[in-house]
């Protein structure tokens, strides 16, 4: 039998594995401000378990600094980072996050990204976030 045959079949006999995963799946990593202010790969890290809870992190680049439409989040400081990543089949992905500073609190905004399985909309980074 081949792969897919088996998942559906192991799915078909346990749907409330089928929801306990999918709800784990879709839950927002949690957020680590004081973590992510230490280095710009714990930020990244830290962004990248927000928004894809089981990606796994590869790199990450700061693209530009200061992002042209921070004035609209009213930040005080920011910049646009690359984030590469590979999911859970172990392709490769790349996310642009605009990484965004307010006096002590932090917020980003996903910009692009090519995964196949969106990124969390439900990510607290969505909105500022302060330490604490």
């Amino acid at each position: 039998m081949d792969p897919i045959t088996l998942l559906v079949a192991a799915l078909a006999k346990n749907p409330d594995t089928v929801a306990s995963t999918a709800k784990t799946l879709t839950t927002p990593g949690t957020v680590d401000v004081v973590k992510m202010k230490t280095s710009l790969v714990d930020l990244s890290r830290g962004i990248l378990a927000c928004y894809h809870k089981t990606a796994k992190f590869r790199q990450t680049d700061v693209l530009t600094t200061p992002w042209e439409r921070q004035g609209q989040y009213g930040a005080d400081r920011s910049a646009v980072i690359k984030i590469s990543f590979t999911g859970m089949t172990g392709a490769s992905y790349e996310m642009l996050v605009a990484v965004m500073a307010k006096e002590n609190s932090v917020r980003s905004a996903v910009i692009a990204e090519n995964s196949v399985v969106p990124y969390n909309k439900r990510c607290v980074l969505e909105e500022w976030v302060s330490p604490g």
